[in-house]
């Protein structure tokens, strides 16, 4: 699956299930667990600990962007299309030019990469 997802609002007041690439590395003893699409990291001692470090990490974004009211300009901001019916993330090729952090990830880590399901909530 490529590093681009898309999703469509059903209505207002609901959320939009995406499917996100994650990766995995370890670096010098701790274990991380990102998504490139939201810029998201967790991390710990162990594969447990990131995970949940990860979920955690997640939780608080989508709690205080949508609180603030700011998922949309927050996504934009992160190379995301946004309009009042849709959401597409950037493509992986556009996100290893703009995105130093996953590049070196791409060149200099060994990782793992796995897709998870997130419900984004709908802000149009």
């Amino acid at each position: 699956m490529p590093l681009n997802v898309q999703g469509n609002f059903r209505n207002k007041g609901s959320k939009v299930d995406f499917t996100l690439p994650v990766i995995k590395f370890k670096e010098d003893e701790v274990y991380f667990v990102y998504t490139p699409s939201l810029d998201l990291t967790g991390y710990g001692k162990s594969d447990e600990d990131a995970q949940t470090s990860f979920e955690e990490t997640l939780a608080q974004f989508f709690d205080y962007t949508t609180n603030k009211k700011t998922l949309g300009s927050e996504l934009k901001k992160l190379g995301w299309k946004v309009t009042k019916k849709a959401l597409k993330s950037p493509s992986l090729s556009e996100m290893l030019l703009d995105n130093k952090y996953l590049a070196d990830i791409f060149d200099e880590k060994s990782y793992s990469k796995f897709d998870k399901t997130v419900s984004i909530p709908a802000f149009a």
